[in-house]
């Protein structure tokens, strides 16, 4: 075998590895959740790609080029597409007919939990912490994009916990968790991993807390230290969407205020202004390549 022919096919192999690995780690979420592993999982194929082309680079230049060079500027060049590829689809999503805080409504309809270990892990840590199932609500057009709610309440209802499932990612499941309780003096403690918001305003009387990499164990642990000193007081668990109806209503009010959003008067919806699309795209690139920590 000459040189050039072993050196074909030492390319061949790797370019087969590359595209078996670049497979699994695709897939991967499908079996494993979770907030951090999605996260480890971005930047393992980013890394995977910008290593691939960089490889590639080298062999189809004459004269190679350091190969960390090389994955540097390949990564900023995918930062570049990804950042205006986010920026378009919240162009987008500003543009359709989908409310910003859209209600939430009863479903009547059975809702079986997504399959897979981390799911199923995940419903025993809720019924291990004496969180019982109230009520199912969902929001969304059947004809669009529908997400469930489950709302599960702790025995003595000082607490509620809001599972909101996000089926629209390549089919894979996010789990997104809302824990909240109240206290006697009217405030509201807030503690979720949410890891897509459109409001950047709360109310006064609301302590929200936000770990997008926290895991609903995690989430659990933070929420109980917040609430550990304080004066908590019983959840009205009979009207849970009329609830979080009032709440989503409160958080529209505070980001028209604060000129994130504004009421189209042709049809009442409401939608993001040009400074709540820049600070939604900032929120977005930051959860994807910082986890939420700038």
């Amino acid at each position: 075998m000459t040189s050039e022919a072993f050196e074909l096919s030492t390319n061949g192999n790797w370019t087969a590895i590359f595209f078996l690995l670049t497979g699994i780690l695709f897939n991967l979420r499908r079996y494993i959740g979770g907030p951090k592993f999605a996260f480890i999982n971005m930047w393992a194929l980013r890394i995977s790609f910008s290593l691939f082309f960089s490889f590639l680079i080298n062999i189809c230049s004459e004269e190679p080029k350091p190969i960390p060079l090389l994955m540097v500027t390949v990564l900023l060049v995918i930062f570049l597409i990804e950042s205006m590829r986010l920026w378009k689809l919240t162009n987008i999503f500003a543009e359709i007919d989908i409310p910003v805080f859209p209600r939430f409504r009863q479903c009547t309809e059975n809702f079986v939990w997504p399959m897979g270990k981390f799911f199923d892990q995940t419903r025993q840590l809720i019924l291990a912490h004496k969180f019982n199932e109230k009520t199912l609500l969902k929001i969304g057009n059947d004809d669009c994009f529908v997400m469930y709610s489950p709302i599960f309440y702790c025995d003595n209802q000082h607490s509620r916990l809001q599972i909101i499932f996000d089926f629209l990612r390549n089919g894979c499941p996010i789990l997104n968790c809302v824990l909240t309780s109240f206290t006697r003096d009217g405030k509201a403690i807030i503690t979720n991993n949410l890891q897509t918001v459109f409001a950047s305003f709360y109310p006064r009387s609301w302590d929200v807390k936000r770990y997008p990499m926290a895991s609903l164990e995690k989430l659990l642990k933070i929420h109980a230290s917040r609430i550990a000193k304080k004066k908590t007081i019983v959840i009205d668990s009979e009207n849970s969407w009329e609830t979080i109806n009032g709440e989503q209503h409160q958080i529209e009010l505070e980001n028209c205020k604060a000129g994130l959003c504004e009421k189209l008067q042709e049809n009442d919806n409401i939608t993001l202004t040009s400074m709540g699309r820049y600070h939604l795209w900032c929120d977005m690139l930051n959860y994807r390549y910082f986890g939420g920590n700038f």
